[in-house]
């Protein structure tokens, strides 16, 4: 029903989720590197800057494992796009659980696969954590990326120069808290994740499973949210408006006057 629909979406945006996933996709991203071929999971320019390294030296062995990766993020935009399609026109149910069921049933399957070559783990685990950064993309009403940080880290410095130099703005206050949060979550992921598996292997997995069912039962609970946050779905209405009014700006024209 929509209030359960605007419910979860609100909780899919939270502070607490997006740190989560942030942690969980630097987790990924630390498996992959140290544990199957220093190919990154999500972070597709590293990928494609390797490739066209090995390219340029002709290592064609090393540069057939970056292909499938690029292709299977590519993949997983698609699907993820058509998730979302199918949401937005039932409004029944939002997708961000059916994409963590999908992310931790890959992760599950992976766990148990022998440890004999990396192109089955790096190219599976980079189609889920597109799909988890195409599902998951607002926090607190603002894009980000919970798996992959460079855009996280630009957003982060224009908010901090904005609340240093252009005054007291309350806006760049609260973009400077998110971020700074979101980039140290997904830091302190990758430490993990690289650590983790220097000592457990593909086992290491298991660490990043129980993070992403901790962030399903947040979305299906409100574990660990304020009761305002949990339940009004006026505000992601509030947070979708204020949104949508920023982009409105950047682009030239005026803010939008939708009701809240």
């Amino acid at each position: 029903m929509p209030h359960e629909f605007e419910k979860t979406m609100l909780r899919a945006g939270s502070l607490l989720v997006g740190a989560m996933l942030a942690a969980a996709g630097g987790y990924l991203d630390g498996f992959t590197y140290v544990g199957h071929g220093h190919v990154f999971a999500n972070a597709m320019t590293a990928n494609v800057v390797l490739l066209g390294a090995t390219v340029f030296t002709r290592n064609w062995h090393s540069a057939v494992r970056y292909f499938p990766p690029i292709a299977a993020f590519v993949a997983a935009v698609w699907v993820s796009q058509a998730v979302q399609v199918v949401s937005s026109r039932s409004r029944t149910q939002a997708p961000f659980r059916s994409v963590l069921f999908l992310e931790i049933s890959v992760l599950l399957v992976l766990v148990f696969l022998p440890p004999t070559t990396d192109i089955p783990f790096t190219t599976s685990i980079a189609f889920a954590a597109s799909v988890q950064m195409q599902t998951f993309n607002k926090v607190n009403g603002r894009s980000y990326s919970s798996t992959f940080t460079t855009g996280n880290l630009r957003t982060l410095a224009e908010a901090a120069f904005t609340r240093l130099f252009r005054g007291h703005d309350r806006e760049a206050a609260g973009t400077v808290r998110d971020f700074s949060v979101i980039v140290t979550a997904f830091l302190l992921g990758a430490v993990a994740g690289g650590g983790a598996t220097r000592t457990f292997g593909n086992h290491a997995l298991w660490f990043d499973i129980g993070l992403l069912i901790l962030v399903e039962i947040v979305l299906q609970t409100g574990w660990g949210l304020p009761s305002a946050v949990r339940l009004s779905p006026r505000n992601v209405r509030q947070a979708d408006v204020k949104h949508k009014n920023g982009a409105r700006r950047r682009d030239g024209h005026q803010p939008s006057d939708l009701p809240v």
